[in-house]
């Protein structure tokens, strides 16, 4: 099984430590904001396709400087979801929770919008207000999964196909709770039908094979029965439950996650009551696979 390399020396403009042995790095003493340097930028971008997720404390990101930080990494207007957006510059979607109000059912695991057909290759996630403690998000790595199934199984999931679904998320019930929310979600469904992904891909940009399927998503199996279905999907989620798949971060204000949307899975822990603010851009290719 493949371990994340651990030499930080091979990155010279900042510097990195591993997260855990499979997912993860923490970048010290850095300012994403001085990212005009093209060495600078390509060696984020080797670390975060080494690394699947990125993170960053003590940063002061205006909402421009933030998208110019998903610039590094991609076109930052792609897929978006139903998050408001900021008032002054809609790239950014505001990830908010108020007491009292209902959440966006983010508390299961899933890759960013894997409902459209080409979804978002990464995400940058700044922390505005957040809870001392409690609120908590965890990635999880498709690459570790691949890598532990048995090369019997991997040769049959390369056959199969499954379809992604925004009715098989959580947003259905957020839609419930708005004003509007019927016709929010009959135009949702009517913009979003159903699309088809390989559960086995391969990143473009480290050929690694990974396991692209969530819960919060992933509706069924072409080609299986829907028993069938169902047990081989139960199967490969609870190998991303796996701790050893796993990064989980504690967030203070000003830190920042950077991840590999197309390698990994994440969920957000709603163990809170308090306020809580997040700024999040996704990045995305003409093509994510």
């Amino acid at each position: 099984m493949t371990k994340i390399d651990t030499r930080s020396s091979q990155f010279t403009r900042f510097k990195l430590e591993p997260y855990t042995p499979f997912i993860g790095a923490i970048i010290t003493d850095f300012d994403l904001k001085e990212t005009a340097d093209e060495s600078v930028r390509a060696d984020l971008r080797r670390a975060l396709a080494q690394y699947q997720v990125l993170f960053f404390r003590n940063q002061s990101l205006t909402p421009e400087q933030q998208i110019d930080v998903a610039r590094v990494f991609g076109d930052p207007d792609k897929a978006k979801a139903y998050f408001q957006r900021h008032e002054f510059n809609k790239l950014i979607e505001l990830i908010e929770f108020k007491p009292g109000l209902p959440g966006y059912g983010t508390d299961q695991w899933h890759a960013d919008i894997s409902f459209v057909a080409n979804p978002p290759t990464g995400t940058v996630l700044y922390a505005r207000d957040v809870p001392a403690i409690g609120g908590d998000t965890a990635w999880a790595s498709g690459t570790y999964v691949y890598d532990r199934l048995d090369p019997a199984l991997r040769a049959y999931l390369e056959t199969l196909e499954a379809v992604h679904s925004i009715e098989h998320s959580g947003w259905p019930t957020w839609f419930e709770t708005q004003p509007n929310g019927e016709e929010l979600y009959r135009q949702a469904r009517a913009d979003h039908l159903p699309v088809t992904h390989k559960v086995i891909q391969t990143h473009p940009v480290t050929g690694r094979k990974l396991v692209y399927v969530s819960p919060n998503f992933t509706l069924r199996i072409k080609g299986l029965s829907r028993q069938e279905s169902d047990a081989l999907l139960t199967f490969l989620f609870s190998l991303f439950e796996k701790p050893e798949a796993q990064a989980r971060w504690r967030w203070e204000n000003n830190a920042v996650a950077i991840w590999d949307n197309r390698a990994t899975v994440h969920y957000a822990v709603t163990d809170y009551t308090e306020y809580r603010l997040l700024h999040r851009v996704t990045f995305g290719e003409d093509k994510a696979f």
